[in-house]
């Protein structure tokens, strides 16, 4: 079946992902997804595509360290998850940015939207992100910050990587 529980989690903008935490860690898992995932990506546009695949890619770090994973190897478990998906929809991560190197706006805009339906999961990773940094636990307010902007973060991580490689 090529539709896998990753095409509910970017389809169905309407059901929480709260309830999709599904976490790929076995290579062949990520294989799995690099060649039978695919989205008509003719259909929705390479753009927004890549921001679903941003976003799945961020909530699945969220997930996974509310899952026990320390924070880098669920950013290793994400990172792995977005080039496997990019790969396997044929969609070059250059299409993603301007020409300040930074991810267009349209991507950033549909990053934020999806990123907020994994938003009670961001909440509960927060601390837990916290603690595994050796910091106290934000306050509620700080906490919210946060959680809301989560999807923004997720992208200046991209960016600044992205610039780094591209000096």
């Amino acid at each position: 079946m090529k539709r896998s529980l990753f095409t509910l989690l970017i389809l169905c903008s309407s059901l929480s992902m709260n309830a999709l935490k599904a976490v790929p860690e076995k290579p062949e898992q990520f294989e799995k997804l690099e060649n039978e995932f695919s989205l008509e990506c003719q259909k929705y546009g390479a753009e927004s595509c890549a921001a679903r695949f941003i976003s799945m890619a961020a909530c699945t770090y969220v997930f996974a360290v509310n899952q026990g994973k320390n924070p880098d190897e669920a950013m290793d478990i994400a990172d792995e998850l977005f080039v496997r998906i990019m790969r396997g929809n044929k969609i070059k991560p250059e299409i993603m940015f301007n020409e300040e190197k930074n991810i267009k706006p349209i991507i950033v805009n549909e990053v934020s939207q999806r990123t907020a339906l994994c938003k009670e999961a961001t909440e509960k990773a927060v601390p837990i992100l916290f603690k595994a940094r050796g910091m106290n636990e934000p306050s509620p307010e700080i906490q919210k910050r946060l959680t809301d902007s989560f999807g923004y973060w997720w992208i200046s991580t991209i960016e600044t990587i992205y610039k780094k490689g591209k000096r």
